[in-house]
């Protein structure tokens, strides 16, 4: 039996070609990339070559790549390092998140505001999963330290306005508009930060963006902005090893590193690189450089418009992701009818070959109601029979049917 793998939102498997030209490039540089010699010096070229080609995708200089060990170290750094590298208590410190963040950046906020008194306000999503940048404004005080936002959300595929923030931010701080046209558009909005904001405050808030949904299915331009001043993105989402992410850290920027030992990263995150990690990464962002991985990018678009058609004829389910400004392979939905249960849907497509799952992968274990979809307002129960479908720019048509045909024996009684 074929498995038709729907889960690429958790993480997508390398191809056998990936991890074939994986295999060729690591045996030509197998060392330690600290050694002085001359196989450690070609491990070094490698992990450069890698951080450039990182760098070139997300459109900013080499020296602001910092490679982790995935995305949730990367968020991790974004938030912790950056709020203890200042001199000022988190008790004093104020930072803006929103309801619908993934663990990776709700829990590292909920232990700091417990631990230490880090005053946070989360602010709500609507019912279609999208936050205000009106209210994201509104929340901004003088001590505000820290904005995080994701630009993606990974169990509805909802897109944040992490790109207008941040050129928002970028021409309260600096003067200098992204799009010109944007101006009048940006006065209007800057009406709606409290008078104690200044641009000086602006200036020395942080904007961290998770974008570990986003890297890879959006183009860079959707999201991305030169107001951003951290972001996180993860290798596995896209095809490459698990294990390996990246902190963009945009210069002047600073943070409190976690792991001290080694002057690796430039002194920001020692021991010794995890190479296979750090290349694979490389060569799947090089793809991602190309036409033709856009091509199925948009691929994938349509696959997703017409899945999220045919579940919708389904009366027994409720849709979670919005139709529209969504990521363009992401399908979330709940079972409202009595008798029938998104835990069991799962292991009945289990049983056909099909593989989808119920959300984050990092909580879905716990058997809980996803805070996702309560943040949309949504019923418990609903939130417990959240179902979700996340495609590849590989998925084809066939298993599209072959996945719908098995959702209808389950849904349609």
């Amino acid at each position: 039996m074929n498995t038709i793998y729907l889960d690429h939102n958790a993480t997508s498997p390398p191809s056998k070609e990936h991890l074939s030209l994986l295999f060729t490039k690591i045996s030509q540089c197998s060392g330690n990339p600290s050694s002085p010699h001359s196989v450690g010096r070609s491990a070094s070229v490698a992990i450069t070559e890698a951080r450039r080609t990182i760098a070139q995708a997300l459109g900013v200089d080499v020296a602001e790549i910092l490679f982790v060990s995935g995305g949730s170290e990367a968020d991790n750094l974004g938030i912790t390092g950056v709020l203890r590298q200042t001199n000022i208590p988190l008790k004093e410190q104020h930072t803006v998140s929103t309801t619908i963040e993934h663990p990776a950046v709700r829990e590292p906020l909920e232990y700091l505001n417990k631990s230490e008194g880090l005053n946070i306000t989360w602010v709500k999503a609507n019912e279609e999963g999208f936050v205000s940048l009106i209210d994201i404004l509104k929340s901004i005080n003088k001590n505000t330290t820290l904005i995080t936002i994701m630009a993606a959300n990974s169990e509805i595929g909802s897109i944040q306005s992490t790109k207008k923030l941040g050129d928002f931010l970028h021409f309260k701080r600096w003067g200098v508009l992204a799009n010109p046209s944007d101006k009048n558009e940006f006065e209007e909005l800057g009406q709606n930060l409290s008078e104690e904001v200044s641009n000086e405050i602006l200036k020395k808030m942080h904007f961290h963006v998770d974008g570990v949904q986003a890297f890879g299915k959006l183009k860079i331009e959707e999201w991305f902005s030169p107001g951003v001043d951290s972001c996180a993105i993860s290798a596995h989402k896209l095809g490459a090893l698990q294990g390996i992410g990246a902190l963009f850290l945009r210069r002047g920027r600073k943070f409190k590193p976690f792991i001290l030992g080694g002057a690796q990263e430039k002194n920001r995150r020692a021991g010794t690189e995890n190479l296979p990690g750090i290349v694979s990464f490389g060569l799947v962002t090089q793809e991602l450089l190309s036409e033709n991985w856009w091509e199925k990018i948009k691929q994938m678009d349509e696959f997703r418009n017409y899945l999220f058609q045919e579940i919708s004829k389904i009366s027994s389910v409720t849709l979670n992701s919005p139709q529209k400004n969504v990521l363009p392979n992401t399908i979330n939905f709940s079972i409202n009818e009595k008798g029938l249960r998104g835990e069991d849907l799962l292991v009945e497509l289990d049983i056909k070959g099909i593989c989808a799952s119920s959300g984050s992968a990092c909580s879905s274990g716990a058997n809980l109601p996803s805070h996702v979809i309560l943040a949309l307002g949504k019923s418990i129960e609903l939130a417990k029979n959240a179902v979700r479908i996340s495609l590849s720019r590989n998925t084809t048509k066939d298993e599209i049917e072959l996945a719908l045909k098995s959702l209808r024996s389950y849904l349609i009684k």
